[in-house]
């Protein structure tokens, strides 16, 4: 906007004081005073002077804008008074209700309170797909007398196996990918492992060890427990939803008692009543 209109902050001029104004908009005047609120103290002249332009340019398009919407709001009959006294009130009451449930809500939810619920609420809690815990690994080795002595140990689960088994993969540099400490949805599981065409759900359908082997490699998959689509949810998955749900309910019946308590003891006080007409 240059020197010619930002003098104050460009130039230096203090001469016309905090309240010159700098630009209008139908009744409402945009002062020095309420521009220096917005510009840092530390910005340069050039910066201010940038920040200074681009700020009356935006204030001047809302007011405008605000001034259309106001008019328009008369024209059809809206009281504009009343929703904003409106609102006024709900950000209060809010207000209040927040500070009384961040004060007072319990929010201590025992495993004792998470099972009850999820016993009585059993329906609410099926699967949309199935989830599994397990582990699995992939290897791309092409000594097929080496695949199926892996094959062997693997199926087996012997301790002793297992162990030889993993200091080849760590050897290799094979990753063992374990999802045995969580349940994870089967679809993850299937674009995580990349199984071949026709094995993406046979794989993955029962409790125990496979070994999936194709041109692209061999998958050595560890089903440790599946949960079925449509089934139960285990607990385990739901627990943060369950102790959500049981605070959420806390905190309206705290409102709600809160709520009644006030009303009760103004009508005991005489604070409100009804009058007759």
């Amino acid at each position: 906007m240059g020197c010619a209109v930002l003098s104050i902050l460009a130039c230096g001029r203090v001469d016309d004081g905090p309240d010159r104004p700098l630009a209008r908009a139908y009744d409402q005047v945009l002062t020095w005073a309420d521009l220096r609120e917005v510009i840092p103290a530390e910005a340069t002249g050039a910066d201010s002077a940038a920040m200074a332009d681009q700020f009356i340019e935006a204030w001047m398009r809302q007011e405008a804008i605000l001034h259309m919407a106001e008019q328009n709001q008369v024209a059809n009959g809206m009281d504009l008074d009343a929703q904003l006294e409106d609102y006024r009130r709900s950000l209060v009451i809010f207000g209040y209700e927040q500070a009384l449930v961040d004060q007072k809500l319990d929010t201590n939810v025992t495993a004792e309170q998470m099972e009850a619920y999820y016993t009585e609420h059993k329906a609410n809690f099926e699967l949309k797909e199935a989830v599994l815990r397990m582990r699995w690994f992939k290897v791309n080795e092409p000594d097929k007398r080496t695949l199926r002595k892996m094959t062997e140990r693997f199926r087996k689960g012997e301790a002793e196996d297992l162990h030889h088994l993993e200091i080849w993969l760590a050897h290799s540099g094979v990753a063992i990918v374990d999802h045995s400490a969580g349940w994870v949805p089967v679809s993850i599981i299937r674009s995580e492992m990349g199984l071949p065409p026709g094995e993406e759900g046979t794989a993955l359908e029962q409790v125990g060890r496979q070994v999936i082997t194709s041109t692209n490699g061999a998958w050595f998959v560890e089903v440790l427990e599946l949960r079925a689509q449509n089934s139960l949810s285990p607990i385990d998955m739901v627990r943060a939803d369950i102790r959500a749900i049981l605070l959420n309910q806390r905190k309206l019946k705290l409102i709600a008692d809160m709520r009644a308590s006030i009303h009760a003891q103004a009508i005991e006080n005489k604070d409100v009543e009804r009058l007759n007409p």
